[in-house]
């Protein structure tokens, strides 16, 4: 009603009706449609300020953020004072939601040594950082140079431990991430340590056997990549989510890319699992209790397609 009040409105010196007239026939005050139109100009201020700020968003750090994931890494509280329901629905009437992304999973090649392992975290309760690591390796392909990225990730805070890109998939460059993640770590507090893979060759040859071996960690193999799902996940936030915001790049910068978007990712970006923070300030937050939350991890069953989740 308001749009159209205040087109005749403009109007009025054309076709000369009395405002007065207008507003008594559609059952309004002078006063309320002021009251009318101020609202609807600052409900048009707040969406024009939600587009810039997600645009930028997805432009800088996240190119397929969720509004859930926008209303709380973007402080919406805060900064437009509109609730979560409010500003989901303003992103979907305004066509800001996101279609979901359809991805075909490609599976690992294990090698044979991983079939002397099994699955150690099916259905395991965790309650503290460095009791389950996830490894795997996904490829980054930018400007037509294609490049491969392990990553490690601890299970329970969702934080990136360690991680190497380079254009090979050798044991020796899964074992630079693996450098990493005992660095940050420290080799005294990882003994025990389940280290999970979907049983790619380089998790399982004997260099990195020896250096698991040495940090008495223990080695557990999903049966197929659905069962290493946490890292997956991780390897599809990265691709889809953080490397898009990558600009054209020449590969002597990727490296550069790569730590800006990790440190992103683990720092910065608040995430629904974690209360709403980032895997850094997770890490903080718990760091004192005494009583930590507990993390259940997915549970898998054996049936007649596979393997499922239970």
């Amino acid at each position: 009603m308001v749009p159209l009040l205040q087109t005749i409105r403009a109007g009025r010196q054309v076709h000369g009706l009395p405002m007065e007239g207008v507003y008594r026939h559609v059952g309004i005050s002078r006063q309320g449609f002021c009251k009318k139109a101020e609202h609807s100009r600052k409900e048009r201020q707040m969406v024009q300020e939600i587009t810039r700020l997600v645009d930028n968003y997805r432009k800088t750090k996240d190119r397929r953020a969720g509004s859930r994931s926008l209303y709380y890494n973007l402080d919406i509280k805060t900064r437009l004072g509109i609730g979560i329901s409010k500003f989901e629905q303003i992103m979907s009437v305004h066509g800001l939601s996101l279609v979901p992304l359809r991805i075909r999973v490609v599976t690992t090649r294990s090698s044979m040594q991983s079939w002397n392992y099994s699955n150690l975290i099916n259905g395991l309760s965790i309650n503290d950082i460095n009791q389950v690591v996830a490894g795997d390796l996904t490829y980054v392909s930018v400007n037509g140079s294609r490049n491969y990225l392990f990553c490690l990730t601890d299970l329970y805070s969702a934080r990136i431990v360690g991680y190497h890109l380079g254009p090979n998939m050798r044991a020796e460059d899964a074992k630079h991430a693996f450098d990493q993640w005992v660095g940050l770590r420290g080799k005294q507090n990882l003994k025990g340590c389940i280290h999970h893979t979907d049983g790619g060759s380089q998790y399982f040859s004997g260099l990195y056997l020896s250096a698991l071996d040495q940090l008495e960690a223990l080695v557990s193999c999903a049966k197929n990549c659905l069962m290493n799902g946490y890292a997956e996940q991780r390897n599809g936030l990265i691709k889809h989510h953080l490397l898009p915001t990558v600009q054209a790049v020449g590969t002597n910068n990727l490296s550069k890319q790569i730590s800006r978007c990790i440190g992103f990712y683990n720092e910065q970006r608040k995430q629904k699992g974690l209360g709403w923070l980032s895997p850094v300030g997770f890490e903080k937050k718990i760091a004192g209790f005494s009583s930590k939350p507990q993390r259940n991890l997915y549970t898998f069953n054996l049936n007649g397609d596979g393997f499922k989740q239970a």
